[in-house]
């Protein structure tokens, strides 16, 4: 190879750039393949971490709003055992009153059958009886023929007149419905509204009413179950409070709430330290309440989930993961709110370190890499200098000894390399003896040739001649 083709080759080699070699490009090539793991990794674990948060917070939401349910369901159900208790006490109560009577009365009764005394009278002494009758807490009898008169009874603007018209606070005939249970069923509890002797109120009142069958009249006597009611109210206040300090306490993911609204959208159970009065106040809190109670399952146990952004602390909307159950018994609904960017904020960081883990990584591998591709490419860019030493006649064996010595395949390949280089060298060296040797010989045989060619020729021979004769003339 002439120096003129050697001087391209060696130019190239020297300005190529360190982006074409080898050993960048193996770095590069594991860079591509980190970041490309980097980004595989990181995304499949956010997904999967948010996807596991995600399940676990919406089981966490059931598992409370089941608790809370049960709770209240637990705590209204004794509020109402007290209460139907307390009825059925009053009930029992009027129902043992009233067996009294009927007792006094068929003692009446019996005396005019024998003959002791008229029925005019006996029905008089009766009904003064009647009118005297207290027990309880001022608690009286009434009486009423079949005309549905008031033949007894302790209010003067009732006595003697006919109340069959006489209707309750809700619009329902009082007497009519107590004569049509007595005549079908011959006794029984009566509901309704009344208003108590000396106040114009009408409270909640039950009453026991009978058809005293010898005389055709109908008698009964009644509570007022106000009491027991505003009782119960106080009783249910009382757990309302001692609901409100339980659940107050309840959060999720740091930034969720958990709270309570009546069917009107008052809120009855507010997390500690947390102001929702704004829920019923303005424009924004009332929308907030449109968007729960549209969602409010029928059923009680049913939750809802809803993404929405709506207003539930101060003036700015946010997006909320919203879960809506109720409990119908009183008209409660329960809420949880958690704040969507607590659910994706495990993610985030996730991500976060993830990339951070990813970016050492790839220094790791990178630096690695460079070490690692050196190594390896290193002994070949020896080879590859060896070959254009060897092409430039400047070819050292010793300078492959490192690459040599190492014992994969790039150690078999410089030794190969090394040795072809030897013996290329060696036989290089015996054919420019070999030349050099042809060319003495020919250049000898050259001069015999050119030699013969003189003597042969014509003016040798002439000359040749002539020499002859001047040397006979000489001799003699």
């Amino acid at each position: 190879m002439t120096t003129a083709d050697q001087t391209p080759a060696r130019t190239r080699a020297t300005n190529r750039s360190k982006w074409a070699r080898l050993s960048y490009r193996i770095a590069l090539l594991i860079a591509i393949l980190l970041v490309g793991s980097a980004i595989a990794t990181t995304v499949f674990s956010v997904r999967s971490v948010q996807r596991t948060y995600s399940k676990q917070s919406t089981e966490s939401v059931t598992n409370v709003h089941k608790s809370v349910t049960d709770t209240i369901s637990v705590a209204n159900k004794n509020v109402i055992a007290y209460e139907d208790a307390a009825i059925e006490t009053r009930k029992n109560q009027l129902k043992d009153q009233s067996n009294g009577v009927v007792t006094a009365l068929d003692a009446l009764n019996a005396a005019v059958t024998a003959g002791q005394i008229s029925k005019a009278d006996a029905q008089a002494n009766a009904l003064v009886y009647l009118k005297a009758i207290r027990f309880g807490d001022g608690y009286y009898f009434f009486t009423y023929n079949r005309s549905l008169v008031a033949i007894e009874h302790p209010n003067p603007q009732f006595q003697g007149k006919n109340l069959s018209k006489l209707k309750d606070a809700d619009g329902s005939y009082i007497l009519q419905g107590m004569q049509k249970l007595t005549d079908a069923k011959g006794s029984g509890y009566y509901n309704y509204n009344f208003a108590k002797l000396g106040s114009p109120k009408p409270v909640p009142k039950i009453s026991y009413v009978f058809n005293y069958k010898p005389w055709d009249w109908l008698i009964g006597t009644g509570v007022y179950i106000d009491d027991i009611q505003a009782e119960a109210d106080a009783r249910r206040a009382a757990v309302r409070k001692t609901l409100s300090d339980q659940f107050g306490s309840v959060t999720f993911n740091g930034g969720g709430l958990f709270f309570v609204l009546d069917k009107k959208g008052n809120v009855v159970v507010a997390p500690k330290g947390k102001n929702l009065t704004d829920l019923a106040k303005t424009p924004a809190g009332k929308e907030a309440v449109k968007v729960i109670e549209a969602a409010v399952p029928k059923n009680d146990g049913n939750i809802v989930e809803l993404n929405k952004s709506v207003t539930l602390q101060g003036k700015n909307k946010q997006n909320w993961v919203l879960n809506v159950s109720s409990y119908n018994p009183l008209n409660w609904v329960l809420v949880s709110a958690v704040p969507q960017q607590d659910l994706t904020a495990p993610g985030r960081r996730l991500a976060v370190q993830q990339a951070l883990l990813q970016v050492l990584l790839l220094i790791i591998g990178l630096t690695a890499g460079i070490l690692i591709s050196r190594r390896i490419t290193g002994p070949v860019e020896s080879v590859t200098k060896a070959a254009r030493d060897l092409s430039e006649n400047n070819f050292h064996p010793s300078d492959l000894d490192a690459a040599a010595s190492r014992t994969d395949e790039v150690g078999d390949l410089a030794r190969a390399f090394q040795r072809m280089g030897v013996d290329l060298v060696e036989r290089e060296r015996k054919l420019r003896e070999q030349v050099a040797s042809l060319k003495v010989v020919i250049d000898r045989n050259k001069l015999a040739k050119d030699i013969g060619e003189i003597t042969e020729s014509e003016f040798f021979q002439d000359l040749a001649a002539k020499a002859d004769e001047m040397r006979k003339k000489k001799f003699d």
